[in-house]
């Protein structure tokens, strides 16, 4: 009885010992191990690099270019505009069968975008960029100003669908960084996240369309785009998230069914290291701005906090960046309470990872030709010269009769 008690305590201990073991690995792996050969995982916020891998080697895009495509055409056109469908664009390499464009065919810009993303036609892209540079040489180069715009300098797009080019590539970074300007444009994110919808076009009227993908079997899916190409196999974009932290995962040269299971990986990798991190809080922040040679009190607008999935020694260092207009402003018109004076910058290792606005904490009336400071400098000069003076001056004697 005894050595069975003993047994069923050593197997206990073991089994204890195993499952630590193996929770423990899955917490604090420093690698996944992926299929896909370029991936990358940021922060959707910040931008913070939660994973990569081979994330800043060039790849080809494929259809994931539409969102480029879609940001353009966003900045260009208004609610009403139309895309016209024209005898060239309609002569692209067709990637669904769900509606078929006729040459002259037209559509509102929002129905455009809504299709361009639930159906990624090829066609309808190429209307777009004709529609919005006037030819597709001035679209591309708009596509790649606004890359270079954002950041993505290892990017170079040559069309506005994606279909095979040699020189039209990007990194798993660069795409990320697309994706995460992309998030400034909701209708865009929306489009990105609608599995299906009915359109009407000048010639097809309440026409159902759907997305085939499968990223939408995801529990934490927000939005998504997908692409593939015999070059390029398969890529995704999807944005996840989950109990208010959201990610950004982009996936080159993968292939079905892996790139669903690299999501998941993904997935659980990042969510379960994003914590929040409070620097400062708003109640604590005791810093002053030297304006013109005075000192102005300054506060933050909320807590000196955000989402980061960086461990917990890490060394953060909090600057100050005054707006380059503050000395004049403050010159010619004082400053008032709450005024934007700059920006509250948290960089470490080289990188900015949250900034937040600078604030008066009260006003302040704007300086006269000599500042409080020159006055009290001249008084105090003032009185020692007299105390000098009186010290030093000589005693008339009195004279007796």
């Amino acid at each position: 009885m005894k050595s069975t008690f003993t047994n069923i305590i050593k197997f206990c201990l073991c089994f204890s010992l195993i499952s630590s073991f193996f929770i423990q690995k899955t917490v604090h792996a420093d690698e996944i191990n992926l299929f896909s050969d370029k991936a990358i995982s940021i922060l959707a916020d910040s931008g913070e690099v939660i994973y990569s891998k081979n994330a800043n080697k060039v790849d080809f895009p494929a259809s994931t270019t539409k969102i480029m495509t879609a940001m353009v055409m966003m900045d260009y056109l208004k609610e009403n505009d139309k895309i016209q469908m024209t005898k060239r664009s309609i002569q692209e390499e067709k990637s669904n069968s769900q509606i078929l464009f006729s040459e002259g065919e037209v559509l509102d810009r929002n129905t455009a975008l809504k299709t361009m993303m639930i159906l990624s036609a090829n066609d309808l892209a190429y209307a777009i960029g004709e529609r919005v540079g006037g030819n597709m040489d001035n679209f591309v180069k708009m596509m790649n100003e606004k890359a270079k715009m954002i950041g993505a300098y290892h990017t170079n797009f040559m069309n506005p669908n994606g279909l095979h080019n040699v020189n039209h590539y990007t990194t798993a970074h660069d795409l990320a960084l697309i994706t995460k300007e992309a998030l400034k444009y909701p209708l865009i994110i929306k489009a990105m996240g609608t599995k299906d919808a009915r359109i009407s076009t000048s010639k097809q009227k309440n026409v159902y369309i759907f997305n085939r993908g499968k990223m939408f079997k995801n529990p934490y899916f927000y939005a998504g785009k997908t692409g593939y190409t015999d070059s390029a196999r398969n890529t995704l974009i999807e944005i996840d998230k989950k109990d208010g932290q959201m990610i950004i995962n982009i996936l080159l040269r993968s292939s079905k069914p892996q790139y669903l299971q690299d999501i998941k990986l993904l997935d659980s990798y990042a969510f379960s290291r994003i914590h929040k991190k409070t620097l400062i809080k708003q109640s604590d922040w005791q810093r002053e701005l030297k304006i013109r040679n005075d000192l102005i009190q300054t506060k933050i607008p909320n807590d000196l906090s955000f989402l980061t999935a960086l461990g917990t020694n890490t060394n953060y260092d909090i600057k100050i960046k005054p707006l380059s207009a503050i000395d004049k402003s403050y010159k010619e018109n004082g400053i008032s309470k709450n005024q934007k004076l700059g920006r509250v910058e948290v960089w470490t290792k080289n990188e900015e990872l949250f900034s937040t606005e600078l604030l008066a904490a009260k006003s302040y009336d704007r300086p006269t030709i000599l500042s409080m400071s020159t006055f009290i400098i001249a008084g105090s000069v003032i009185l020692l010269l007299l105390l000098i003076f009186f010290i030093t001056k000589p005693k008339r004697k009195r004279e007796y009769m």
